[in-house]
């Protein structure tokens, strides 16, 4: 099934009805994209892409605060909540599909539990959204998927709200909205950005 696609004003005005600013995901994650260009290096070399995706989550908590966002962290699962809307905004890097018009873009390296409980939850509160009572009585988020993905020349990213995973690659979405992408300069090279896997933490029962 092909998920519904905003672009350009059409995605203006949904991020709109999100209460979520496109300055707030664009900002981010060109700030996360400055802090990976300031690394040297002497850095590790896993640390240009955990240092980019962190800063992106700083910097969209940071940017969504006067929204009534706040942050939790569910097991190191790191995410934007909005209570009363009922919504959720986790980040990952994507892969060479995302941003791009037509593709069906996912995430670049494959995620763990949380993410796929997401996933489930979303179908969940979209398969019975007419029978649930009002939104701030629902138990569990809809969780959107902030991909990010360091082209050649460009930063491509997209809000978007996945529908299916499979063996820890999102496969299906149900909606995708289009961020402007951000050039690069002319001499930039394609850099392989590291993901992070989500970390699940076990919960065994006392003795």
């Amino acid at each position: 099934m092909s998920s519904l696609l905003h672009t350009e004003e059409n995605a203006l005005d949904r991020l709109s009805q999100l209460d979520i600013p496109m300055a707030a995901l664009t900002e981010s994650v060109w700030q996360g994209y400055l802090a990976r260009a300031r690394t040297t290096t002497n850095h590790p070399r896993i640390a240009r892409g955990i240092i980019m995706w962190a800063e992106v989550v700083a910097v969209l908590r940071e940017q969504l605060i006067s929204h009534g966002w706040v942050k939790e962290d569910k097991g190191n699962y790191e995410l934007s909540i909005n209570e009363k809307a009922g919504l959720a905004v986790v980040v990952t890097t994507g892969d060479e599909a995302t941003g791009i018009i037509g593709a069906t873009p996912s995430n670049k390296c494959p995620k763990g539990v949380n993410t796929a409980e997401a996933v489930e939850t979303n179908n969940q509160l979209d398969l019975f959204s007419e029978l649930l009572p009002a939104i701030e009585d629902v138990q569990g988020h809809t969780t959107w998927v902030l991909l990010m993905h360091l082209a050649a020349n460009e930063v491509r990213c997209e809000l978007s709200l996945p529908s299916s995973i499979s063996h820890g690659k999102i496969n299906g979405w149900k909606e995708r909205i289009i961020l402007p992408s951000m050039p690069l300069d002319v001499d930039s090279i394609e850099i392989e950005v590291p993901d992070l896997p989500d970390i699940e933490v076990p919960i065994r029962k006392k003795a």
